[in-house]
């Protein structure tokens, strides 16, 4: 049965997080089930943008230490590295607080620019992959994601965050090739399927809700999340914040391909019981309205222009650019008082609203999306 372990965390101090983290550890049996001395091993955080750990939007560095240091003691030779949506990983690991812990201990920050071509065995919508050239340099790869909300996945947990293993702009690309959120959602379990983590270490101190992944509000949930398996992982990130994993549809998707760690009774939970920490009223993104991908393209266009949430400039916009260069459609352009998307052509992916670094940019339903 797929093991996912809870350990209470009531803070981000450094003894605290560094004993849940062993704990979460110890549950599933201990590092050495999943890392062997002298192995390379990449450590990787969600590092979304340049923004301080108090805002929440990246991994904690305490969470990064701690792991890290369990590393260091088993006799592995750890990497952190991660591929930024916007930003240089240098800028965004050092205004994260990522660079210090790696110097303080000693850890290479990877470079994260050069990629190679993965194959996908697995894959049902890719046959492979473009990843940074790091992914080939390792013998490991340990998740490190963050509780958030997403636009476009409704929850951002141990499977979206492998997505920063797609080398820079890249990751563009896929948005706009791969336009369906079905179709998407599909290439991230192929993702998932590829990269194949050996463990996902959440940090679920304090989760994001509402506007995630960026301008959301945080919440104190006051745990570390571990399990090897990340649809399993995420399965449980789904119940703690009040929603069932059939709700989110790269998890539905998972389940139809008959994949483990879904389902509530092929789950154990070691550790802290889930029922105590669960958020009932967690502020969740709608789920996006699923119609299949094997439709013909203007039944698809249609449910993406009149069904699917869309974006909106509000007031506050700084017209600073982040969404302009964000946008992989590039249908974003500068108005006289804020910037201004081509709403017809918009392709759902909702970058511009995951990276505006001011809350100036909120997703509306649609009439019919509320209908349905």
């Amino acid at each position: 049965m797929t093991k996912v372990a809870l350990a209470g965390c009531g803070s981000y101090e450094r003894s605290v997080v560094e004993s849940a983290v062993r704990k979460s550890l110890n549950e599933l049996g201990g590092l050495s089930r999943f890392v062997r001395p002298g192995q390379k091993v990449l450590v990787k955080p969600n590092l979304l943008a340049a923004e301080p750990p108090e805002r929440g939007v990246d991994t904690h560095p305490e969470v990064v230490r701690a792991v890290l240091k369990e590393l260091l003691a088993l006799g592995a030779q750890p990497l952190v590295g991660d591929s930024p949506g916007l930003g240089s990983l240098a800028r965004v690991a050092q205004k994260a607080g990522i660079t210090q812990v790696c110097r303080e201990l000693g850890v290479p920050l990877g470079v994260f620019t050069q990629e190679i071509e993965v194959k996908a065995p697995h894959g049902k919508i890719l046959k492979s992959f473009p990843l940074v050239e790091e992914i080939a340099q390792v013998d490991a790869i340990i998740n490190l994601p963050r509780v958030k909300t997403h636009g476009l996945t409704r929850l951002t947990g141990a499977v979206k965050n492998l997505f920063g293993c797609v080398a820079g702009l890249r990751k563009g690309e896929m948005h706009f090739r791969l336009q369906h959120a079905d179709v998407f959602n599909e290439m991230l379990i192929d993702l998932a399927l590829t990269i194949k983590p050996v463990l996902n270490i959440v940090d679920g101190v304090m989760a994001m809700e509402g506007a995630g992944p960026r301008n959301g509000t945080l919440r104190f949930m006051g745990l570390i999340i571990a399990g090897a398996n990340p649809f399993a992982v995420d399965a449980i990130i789904a119940r703690l914040i009040g929603i069932e994993p059939a709700s989110v549809p790269l998890l539905a998707l998972a389940e139809k391909r008959g994949l483990p760690g879904l389902a509530e009774t092929g789950v154990e939970i070691r550790g802290e019981e889930l029922d105590a920490f669960i958020l009932a009223d967690f502020k969740v993104p709608p789920a996006s309205t699923r119609i299949g991908f094997r439709v013909p393209p203007v039944v698809n266009a249609f449910f993406r222009r009149y069904v699917s949430p869309y974006p909106v400039i509000k007031e506050n916009c700084r017209k600073c650019g982040v969404c302009l260069q964000a946008c992989p459609a590039q249908l974003i352009t500068e108005g006289p008082d804020k910037v201004m998307i081509d709403e017809r052509q918009c392709i759902r992916c909702y970058c511009c609203q995951e990276f505006c670094p001011h809350d100036a940019i909120e997703l509306k339903t649609t009439f019919f999306g509320r209908l349905l």
